[in-house]
């Protein structure tokens, strides 16, 4: 045994935009080293109240280390044991007690010139809601290679659907890579026909995911002809351009004949409502989702079972909150929605626009609004409002298949830690500005943690949202 003198401590961010704030994902770690001869050392960080540890191997001749891939806002205590052989079997723990320390909470800046809604960067210039990203590699089509590309709903009603926006630049280090997109609306994507197709009556919200080998697979959201909602995709005619998702003549889906059954545009149903044929009992309506794979380790999505997917329902008898979102895993075929009992699907409840992140293996970060509370709301407004925003995290380690995050792997949502958000000038957002925060994507844009950027509509409550964009002072 021997006093190890251990210390923890908050990390500068690494973040590509010098803030000067404490990182919400790292810790710095110092310690006196053995006497005598350690294969390495092995420093753990166990989070505080629940959850698998995070743990480093340090070299022998080192006496400090950088612990990655930590919660925000998070208590952890901290430990370490000199390793003995390769595998730590035989180890010597120090004299001296573990340390605790927290990490920082996330802080989010708005892109502006300012410090109100009315200075906020406009990334495209038709922009409304509804927006997704997708990150392209390196070795996609040279149209966007290396970009992201956007996904979303235009202000122009005779585009009303989803829209593709294309990136003017490849993504790097700097923000300013990727906070500036041109429209291809009319051109490009999906728009609500005037007259009802079976499934598609209406076009919402939308995931554009490059399938690795090709194509994109665009999954969106859309009410049918009977009222119902469903998830549905369309996979694109352009391969891994992503952009043409028509297999006939147009570049575009607009009428009820392209999207009928036999047309060029004709959906799969990927979540099935109750009374379809494999519909999900209990289940409505289902409406915005996201998909979530491991974009840090390949930007495309590989099919592989136990994937998840998370969506929001409507259910009757199976939950008093008025927002509810359930849980499917792909299983290599279909998406099955999680289920507790025989009508009731496994529900997160009370949050709005869930939006998950991989952080590194199998785990996750999941960001989301919180509509209960509802201070900021504008009187009147018809527009919605999510309340502040949180973020919550799984770790497939927690249960289960160490390499799929089921639902029971997410930390409950009362445990979720809030998300601030500041204009350039550090002024905290207000009540109003957050809540209005709508339809919010989140990505690593290089594939690097240090540079994280959200899309979002944003609006003060009474005028049409526009698409904004914020990014990640201390990741």
């Amino acid at each position: 045994m021997w006093r190890a003198n251990l210390r923890a401590l908050a990390v500068r961010s690494a973040s590509s935009v010098d803030s000067g704030y404490a990182s919400s994902s790292q810790l710095a770690v110092a310690f006196e080293r053995i006497g005598g001869e350690s294969r390495h050392y092995l420093v753990s960080a166990r989070p505080r109240f629940s959850g698998p540890p995070v743990t480093v191997s340090v070299a022998p001749s080192a006496d400090r280390a950088i612990v990655g891939g930590l919660m925000s806002d998070t208590r952890y205590d901290v430990t370490i044991a000199a390793c003995l052989d390769a595998a730590c079997v035989r180890q010597t723990s120090p004299v001296d007690a573990g340390v605790s320390v927290e990490t920082a909470q996330e802080v989010w800046q708005v892109q502006a010139s300012g410090d109100s809604i009315a200075s906020a960067l406009r990334v495209v210039s038709d922009g409304n809601v509804k927006v997704h990203a997708s990150r392209f590699g390196t070795d996609a089509p040279p149209a966007v290679a290396g970009r992201v590309q956007l996904y979303y709903g235009p202000m122009t009603q005779a585009h009303k659907g989803l829209a593709v926006a294309a990136s003017d630049r490849v993504a790097d280090a700097d923000p300013t890579s990727v906070s500036r997109f041109s429209s291809l609306a009319g051109a490009s994507g999906l728009i609500t026909p005037e007259k009802a197709a079976t499934l598609v009556a209406e076009v919402a919200t939308g995931q554009a995911v490059p399938l690795a080998g090709g194509p994109v697979r665009l999954f969106f959201e859309a009410r049918g002809a009977d009222g119902r909602t469903r998830i549905l995709h369309l996979d694109s005619q352009d391969g891994l351009l992503g952009r043409d998702f028509n297999s006939g003549a147009g570049s575009v889906c607009a009428t009820a004949a392209d999207y009928a059954s036999g047309g060029p545009c004709a959906p799969a149903i990927d979540v099935a409502v109750a009374g379809d044929a494999d519909g999900n009992p209990g289940i409505s309506d289902a409406r915005q989702f996201k998909v979530a794979y491991p974009a840090l380790e390949d930007w495309r999505w590989s099919g592989t079972p136990g994937t998840f997917m998370i969506l929001t329902v409507s259910t009757a008898g199976c939950s008093s909150s008025m927002r509810t979102s359930a849980y499917a895993l792909y299983d290599g075929a279909r998406w099955r929605v999680q289920y507790r009992s025989p009508s009731c699907p496994k529900l997160f409840e009370n949050i709005q626009a869930p939006m998950p992140v991989h952080i590194g293996g199998a785990r996750y970060k999941m960001y989301f609004g919180s509509p209960s509370e509802t201070a900021g709301t504008v009187p009147g407004s018809r527009l919605p409002f999510l309340g502040p925003k949180r973020v919550a995290y799984a770790d497939a380690a927690a249960s289960g298949d160490p390499a799929v995050v089921e639902f029971e792997d997410w930390e409950p949502i009362s445990a979720a830690r809030d998300v601030r958000f500041v204009w350039p000038s550090g002024r905290e957002l207000s009540d109003t500005e957050e809540g209005y925060l709508d339809d919010f994507v989140m990505l690593m844009p290089t594939g690097d943690p240090a540079l994280q950027v959200m899309y979002t509509g944003m609006t003060e409550g009474s005028n049409p949202p526009f698409l904004a964009m914020a990014v990640l002072l201390n990741p």
